[in-house]
């Protein structure tokens, strides 16, 4: 009896903001955006797991230290201004801590949340890093 070899071929690992996966990790620590609950898991969560994705949940803000909940984070030029206190460089610290997780763990992708001063595909600071470095930012 001849048996195929057995191929295995490697799991896509994927980042994914930790807002999306049910922590209340966003900055005035709330479930809610846009009327969307999100204290249960994303749907795309959901459908990358049924396709097998191993998951590495990121927050840069909170990684970085930002506490939750926060006074909101504004543009102000190229800064970043929270009640009144420039965090550009703590969201820059934590964009690269973004960029060294995604090469420690293999991402090419991040699933990352729309509108936030990191995560924002156009003009986050960790989603610009992390783009720089070669991952595909996916805008949910």
């Amino acid at each position: 009896m001849s048996t195929a070899p057995l191929v295995l071929t490697p799991r896509e690992t994927v980042l994914v903001s930790r807002c999306l996966m049910g922590v209340l990790c966003r900055y005035h620590g709330e479930r809610y955006r846009f009327g969307r609950d999100l204290t249960r898991e994303h749907g795309i969560v959901r459908r990358l797991r049924a396709r097998g994705c191993d998951i590495v949940a990121v927050c840069p803000e909170v990684d970085a230290g930002l506490p939750v909940p926060r006074p909101p984070t504004r543009w102000v030029g190229e800064r970043l201004i929270c009640d009144g206190i420039d965090v550009t460089a703590t969201f820059v610290r934590g964009g690269q801590m973004a960029v060294d997780t995604a090469r420690r763990c293999g991402a090419v992708r991040a699933y990352l949340l729309h509108g936030s001063p990191s995560c924002d595909r156009d003009r986050g600071i960790a989603a610009r890093l992390l783009a720089a470095a070669g991952v595909t930012i996916i805008r949910v």
